[in-house]
C-alpha cells in the first residue's frame, strides 16, 4: 500500500461507483492513517483487508445502507461515501464519508456530498440527511459549515474517546432546502 494507492485528482473529475472488492486495499490504506482514524469511532488495529473484503460484498446486497466508492476518471478508489441506516418510513438516513490520504484538501469531498445529496433527494426520496462530528475535529466542522449544511446542535460529552468525554455536533440537510443548498455549493472547491 503506497502513494499509487490514491493519486491526486481535480474535483470535477469525481463520480460515484458499486464498491469493487480491487478497493479494499486502498480502503484499508484510510482505515490505517493515523490522521484518519484519530477522529473515528473505530479501531484500527482491528482493522484488515479481509474486513474490508467482506464489508465490500455486504454492501451489494445492503438495503439498510447505500455505500458509494468516490473515484476519478479512471475509476479509482479514492475513497466511501456512505448512506446509513436509511430509514424508510421516515424517510432519513445518516451521511458518511472517508477519503484516502492523496485525495484530501482537492475538492473531493465536496462533490462526493454533492453527488450523495442527489442520491438521498432525487432517487432515493429521502426528507432529511443528517450526520455527527466530534467537535474537535476541526477540519470536518469547518468543511460541513463551509457546505451550508445546517448546525443542529451539540451533544456535549457523548462519545468517551481514551478516557476522555467529547461533544458531537449534529448537522443536516432537508428536502425543502435541497434545491437552494444546490446552488450554494456549485461552485465551491475543497
Amino acid at each position: 500500500m503506497g502513494d499509487i494507492m490514491c493519486k491526486p485528482i481535480l474535483k470535477d473529475e469525481i463520480s460515484l461507483r458499486k464498491l469493487e472488492l480491487t478497493d479494499a486495499e486502498p480502503m484499508l490504506e484510510w482505515m490505517t492513517d493515523p490522521d484518519i482514524y484519530k477522529n473515528m469511532q473505530y479501531d484500527p488495529e482491528a482493522q484488515n483487508l479481509e474486513k474490508c473484503r467482506t464489508f465490500i460484498r455486504n454492501s451489494w446486497e445492503d438495503r439498510e445502507n447505500l455505500h458509494c466508492a468516490i473515484t476519478n476518471r479512471q475509476q479509482e478508489y479514492l475513497g466511501t461515501v456512505s448512506l446509513k441506516n436509511i430509514d424508510r418510513k421516515n424517510k432519513n438516513a445518516e451521511f458518511a464519508i472517508a477519503l484516502c490520504p492523496k485525495a484530501m484538501g482537492k475538492g473531493v469531498s465536496a462533490s462526493a456530498l454533492r453527488e450523495i445529496m442527489k442520491k438521498a433527494f432525487e432517487e432515493q426520496n429521502l426528507n432529511k440527511v443528517y450526520l455527527y462530528v466530534r467537535s474537535d475535529n476541526q477540519r470536518a466542522v469547518a468543511f460541513y459549515k463551509k457546505n451550508h449544511l445546517t448546525y443542529e446542535g451539540c451533544f456535549a460529552e457523548h462519545l468517551c474517546v481514551a478516557g476522555e468525554y467529547k461533544d458531537i455536533y449534529w448537522f443536516s440537510l432537508r428536502k425543502k432546502e435541497y434545491e437552494n443548498w444546490k446552488s450554494q455549493v456549485s461552485g465551491l472547491g475543497c
